[in-house]
């Protein structure tokens, strides 16, 4: 088993869904997490100068989703064949695309455009990312899971992101694809990831 190391600040960001994805596989890592004080001296050795970084026996690697695939493929977390993988790898990117939306506008610090990318996100993105996933579940509907017969990638980054959506305040979207929110529920409780979510440090984001 290889030696895992996580590096990242003291807060969920870009390296929660690595996170999750060692709890739910029960595999043991260094959770290693720093104060941005330490952040300016860090990034002159670190691959293209950011986080996460996970070190695998000692190497470096970086890049979040490069990371989450790597893992999900150690962890038996990438579907039983190639159209599972690719089905989970559009899931995933399903995902990205709101995360990336979401952060985007979290951060805009003009009035004007944080207000404009809010919209686009409540008219557009939003409805259209929880019909996807409402028709994805259902297809799948008698196995309990996004892709295939088992806990997978896209089911745990889909919690992440809609953990994500609530705790930024865009939880009254849910309401309005009851599908989406049983599910949000149905991995929440997976024993693993729930233990993680009670136990983990306590952080705004």
């Amino acid at each position: 088993m290889p030696q895992y190391k996580l590096v990242y600040f003291d807060g969920r960001g870009r390296a929660e869904l690595a996170r999750l994805l060692f709890a739910a596989s029960g595999t043991k890592y260094e959770d290693h997490r720093i104060e941005k004080e330490q952040w300016p001296a860090l990034k002159q050795k670190v691959p293209f100068g950011v986080l996460p970084v996970l070190e695998v026996d000692g190497k470096q690697y970086s890049q979040s989703g490069a990371v989450e695939r790597y893992l999900a493929k150690e962890f038996g977390m990438m579907g039983c064949n190639n159209l599972e993988a690719f089905k989970i790898d559009e899931a995933y990117e399903n995902i990205r695309d709101l995360c990336q939306a979401l952060l985007g506008q979290l951060f805009e610090t003009n009035k004007e455009e944080k207000a404009k990318k809010l919209q686009k996100i409540k008219e557009d993105l939003m409805p259209k990312t929880l019909k996807w996933f409402t028709n994805q579940l259902k297809e799948n509907c008698t196995c309990g899971f996004l892709v295939g017969k088992k806990l997978s990638l896209a089911d745990v980054a889909f919690f992440s992101l809609f953990d994500n959506v609530i705790n930024m305040g865009h939880g009254k979207a849910l309401d309005e694809a009851p599908t989406v929110k049983e599910h949000h529920t149905r991995i929440g409780n997976n024993a693993a990831i729930k233990k993680w979510v009670q136990t983990r440090p306590k952080t705004d984001m």
